[in-house]
């Protein structure tokens, strides 16, 4: 025989449970035995000082400036073996991930706040140049320049990398007008914009009064190699290329190269350079 019991048994039977929980919590044998097996949230909940924290952004802060954050561990190490007296430094715990969190969490916005409110509603400049990285993706570097009233001065700082779809005009165009909006900073309000001689750097539109300064050298650059393929030898870039690679990898030639110049010139050889597409010129040498 097979008994179904009625949904008014089984409310019945829920409500004389809980009757019997609430009076087993109420019972002064429970009350007693509670504290001893509660374990707080506090317990496991851990603040860091104020000094502690100090230490830990402005090792981030070195980190970011010096070096990659995979030296973060071992810094921290070594800093905790030879200072072990430090109650500070016995607090700090700072590995490649919290280091690379802070930089990005804490010490970015914060900079990019006192930089924002440090130009004020003043003009500004940008320098813009577009590039790919060691993945092959396409990115747009940013400069950003103001007159700071905390340095008296024209400052140039990074403002920003923005990450391109595509590196024609509209997606350079798109890309900056969208990092410019992020920043909370007028467009109306550029003054000047520095690019390189590419079609895809160079025009004014939506901004009349907007400046647009071409990179000097850049420039000439591409009036030193016409003029080459002019006035000189046709073979001649080419014999300034295959000299440095003819060295470049042979210590034995170097080394012959070395002890013949010492004989001809006694005084140590020049270091033979490599030719490139583009001949960037020491600004202190135009």
């Amino acid at each position: 025989m097979v008994f179904h019991p009625q949904l008014k048994d089984m409310k019945n039977y829920e409500r004389r449970r809980i009757d019997t929980e609430v009076i087993h919590c109420e019972a002064k044998k429970h009350k007693a035995s509670t504290p001893q097996q509660m374990i707080h949230l506090n317990n496991f909940i851990k603040t860091n000082n104020d000094k502690t924290s100090m230490l830990q952004t402005n090792t981030a802060t070195f980190i970011c400036y010096h070096s990659s954050f995979n030296g973060c561990n071992h810094l921290i190490q070594l800093c905790k073996k030879y200072m072990p007296d430090s109650n500070i430094m016995s607090k700090v715990k700072l590995h490649r991930a919290q280091c690379a969190n802070i930089v990005r969490n804490v010490l970015a916005p914060y900079f990019d706040g006192d930089l924002i409110s440090d130009m004020g509603d003043r003009k500004f400049s940008l320098v813009l140049d577009e590039f790919n990285d060691i993945y092959i993706n396409k990115s747009l570097g940013i400069v950003f320049i103001y007159y700071s009233d905390t340095q008296k001065k024209v400052v140039h700082t990074y403002l920003s990398m923005v990450s391109l779809e595509t590196c024609d005009a509209d997606g350079i165009v798109n890309g900056l007008k969208i990092e410019l909006a992020k920043k909370k900073l007028d467009i109306k309000k550029l003054l000047t914009i520095r690019t390189d001689n590419a079609r895809v750097m160079i025009g004014v539109n939506n901004v009349s009064s907007l400046l647009q300064f071409r990179c000097v050298y850049h420039s000439l650059q591409l009036a030193v190699s016409h003029t080459c393929a002019e006035c000189l030898l046709i073979n001649l870039e080419f014999l300034v290329s295959e000299t440095y690679k003819w060295f470049s990898y042979s210590s034995t030639r170097q080394s012959a190269c070395k002890h013949l110049y010492l004989a001809i010139n006694d005084k140590e050889p020049l270091k033979i350079v490599s030719s490139c597409t583009t001949r960037w010129l020491p600004k202190n040498q135009l």
